[in-house]
């Protein structure tokens, strides 16, 4: 009798471990499958944002193009999503091709230094510098424009073949690349002033593969946005990804001009434009602050209104610049973010 109940004892102990741990695996869900020295998957958790893993997993926020880069899975870096995995990469050369801000190591010091430590300048890298759109103050030259798809597809994508009406055959050489773009007016009010430009929004890119009197013919490669018939061609316009960072730029007085895709809110990563360029002294890698106009309110009651301060609403960095526009990314938003919100 005494050995039955020791059994019986026994069995309902070691079931009651096997509950326990498996409601702990239950309760505990796993972030982290490990693979190869390389790196491991981490499942995306909510509220996460590339800006955060960057800082969790790299140290720094600028991390966060290179991880998209590294996972194209990921079609726009503001909306990933709770259980999905994402490559996290440690020791392989890829982790070198991630680091979007790169701070050189200090020389070692030494004893009797024979000149002046040299100044160390961050980076900010971002691949897909050659995709983002531009604002000048009229079209770029146009080498043609496309009349068709070769099997008649209306939208043209990666891998395409696609039939170019040049506006002269000198314009185009056999195996260089090319650029399809399209446009749109900008007209904006700042203050007593009409704001006024064309933005290029650039579709693909594209080499080609055949020159002939009458046409021309090409490969789409790079495709960013569809294309159609009557799309422009422009040179390529190849630009560098690796912008050396300034966080404390002189200050400038600009507005922001609105997003590539005229969206209402600019959220975070978002491509917008501002109205100030080269000929206000602005460079890439600068970074500034958005702000917020406040409407006058009172203070205290029965006080006059008075004008409050602008509010912080996010900062963003300049990709690239133009004589009388800047385009620009959104690194980070503290509130919504409209066009017409001052830069500065």
């Amino acid at each position: 009798m005494k050995d039955a109940t020791s059994r019986y004892i026994f069995i309902w102990a070691l079931l009651g471990l096997l509950l326990i741990s498996q409601a702990a695996a239950a309760k505990a869900p796993e972030e982290f499958d490990t693979t190869e020295d390389t790196g491991f998957y981490y499942t995306i958790q909510k509220g996460d944002t590339l800006w955060d893993l960057s800082q969790k997993f790299y140290n720094s926020q600028w991390e966060w193009p290179g991880l998209w880069e590294m996972n194209k899975e990921i079609k726009n870096p503001h909306w990933i999503y709770p259980g999905k995995k994402i490559r996290i990469y440690l020791k392989s050369d890829k982790t070198q091709q991630l680091r979007s801000i790169e701070t050189p190591e200090k020389p070692a010091a030494s004893e009797t230094p024979s000149q002046p430590a040299p100044i160390i300048t961050p980076t900010f890298n971002y691949p897909a510098v050659n995709r983002i759109g531009f604002i000048r103050d009229k079209k770029v030259d146009t080498l043609g424009s496309i009349i068709r798809e070769k099997d008649g597809n209306v939208m043209m994508s990666a891998n395409d073949i696609i039939y170019i009406k040049p506006a002269g055959p000198e314009h185009f050489i056999l195996g260089e690349r090319y650029q399809v773009f399209t446009t749109e007016e900008v007209k904006q009010r700042i203050g007593n002033k009409t704001y006024r430009g064309v933005k290029h929004l650039i579709k693909a890119d594209f080499t080609v593969m055949e020159v002939n009197d009458k046409y021309v013919v090409g490969k789409i490669g790079n495709s960013y946005r569809d294309a159609t018939v009557g799309d422009s061609i422009m040179a390529y316009y190849h630009r560098d990804p690796k912008l050396e960072v300034q966080d404390h730029p002189p200050a400038i007085d600009a507005v922001l001009l609105g997003s590539e895709d005229n969206a209402l809110m600019v959220n975070d990563y978002s491509i917008a434009f501002i109205n100030k360029g080269t000929k206000d002294n602005i460079v890439p890698g600068q970074i500034y602050s958005v702000m917020q106009s406040q409407d006058k309110r009172s203070v205290f009651d029965g006080e006059d209104a008075v004008l409050l301060a602008p509010l912080n609403s996010g900062k963003l960095i300049v990709l690239h610049t133009e004589d009388i526009s800047s385009t620009v990314m959104i690194l980070s938003s503290k509130r919504d973010i409209h066009p017409g919100d001052m830069v500065n």
